[in-house]
């Protein structure tokens, strides 16, 4: 007899929700540049966790969300996030192996090729250039990725997502 067998999607699904509302959280403006990034964090966790179930798709609706809620244009923190997540799933296996300093300054390069891919868009779109502290985003998400590496997978075994 088969057992129906549940993968407790929504515990990815209210992660990323969770993203989204802190990347549209309010701060004060001078803090704006401190923002993390934190769907490009939560997306590549699941990205590199559940390779098989999370994939550029799912990244690409994400971010077209992303880029409703900031009202950027539509499609450029999809794009991004799609680079993203191509590298990741190219790499999700020996990411895997990291220790968390290493995944950390992984996830730091994958945040500035992020960023940077974000700021050409919106160059490309008329914005006006950001200041120098725009890229310090990529180093505050280095520094918050093994807590969220490990919240999120204490998460995923607890749900048992799978």
């Amino acid at each position: 007899m088969k057992t129906k067998s549940k993968h407790a999607s929504w515990v990815i699904y209210l992660s990323l929700i969770i993203a989204l509302i802190l990347s549209i959280f309010p701060l004060p403006e001078a803090w704006q540049a401190y923002r993390p990034s934190w769907l490009l964090l939560v997306v590549s966790y699941w990205a590199i966790a559940l390779s098989y179930r999370f994939g550029l798709l799912w990244a690409f609706v994400w971010g077209l969300m992303l880029d409703a809620l900031l009202g950027t244009t539509l499609g450029l923190h999809s794009f991004a996030l799609c680079v993203v997540v191509f590298i990741v799933h190219l790499n999700h296996k020996r990411i895997r192996l990291f220790p968390h300093w290493k995944q950390a300054l992984t996830m730091g390069s994958l945040s500035v090729l992020y960023l940077a891919i974000v700021l050409w868009l919106s160059r490309l779109t008329g914005k006006p250039a950001p200041d120098w502290d725009y890229w310090f985003a990529a180093l505050i998400n280095a520094v918050l990725w093994p807590w969220l590496f490990i919240l999120l997978r204490d998460l995923r075994r607890y749900f048992k997502v799978v």
